[in-house]
């Protein structure tokens, strides 16, 4: 048996990590909701001004890290061979997939500690947005294809071509 990597192997370990993770993180979640797990003793107070910037700090993370995976994926040069698009693919994912799982961390301890709710919102916003944020096959198919070509692109060859026949005849 070959230690080559096959298209359902890589795909299938990107699924365990996303589950798994999701997993544990919603276990932790209801076990501190539902007051199962002691890690408070007494509501605690959270600053405001550490509120703010939890907060501030996620709401910046988010769209920076899923804008960030969606650059990664356009800015590599295409076509690729199979293993390098894996590669590529993996580590964007899971950099996208762990900040978010972070962040989501952090907002359930902060909860848990200090049982405000707007950590409990952010920490609901957070698992709705792993339901985005599924391992995708035909991404990664995408990698392994030639770009299409833009309409600016066609246009300029129709008018190189208009302009060709023109002085051929």
């Amino acid at each position: 048996m070959s230690n080559a990597p096959t298209q359902g192997n890589p795909m299938r370990r990107l699924y365990r990590h996303y589950y798994c993770s999701i997993s544990i993180l919603a276990l932790l979640f209801l076990l501190i909701l539902f007051h199962l797990l002691p890690l408070y003793r007494g509501c605690q107070s959270v600053g405001v001004t550490c509120e703010r910037y939890a907060i501030m700090i996620t709401l910046i993370t988010i769209p920076a890290i899923l804008k960030w995976f969606a650059h990664q994926l356009k800015k590599s040069p295409r076509p690729m061979v199979r293993r390098d698009a894996i590669t590529r693919y993996s580590r964007a994912y899971y950099l996208r997939h762990y900040t978010i799982s972070a962040g989501t961390l952090f907002h359930i301890v902060l909860f848990g500690l200090s049982r405000n709710l707007n950590f409990f919102w952010c920490s609901v916003l957070l698992f709705m947005i792993f339901f985005f944020c599924r391992p995708s096959l035909p991404e990664l198919e995408n990698l392994l294809e030639k770009p299409e070509a833009t309409e600016e692109g066609e246009r300029e060859l129709q008018d190189t071509d208009s302009d060709e026949t023109l002085i051929g005849k």
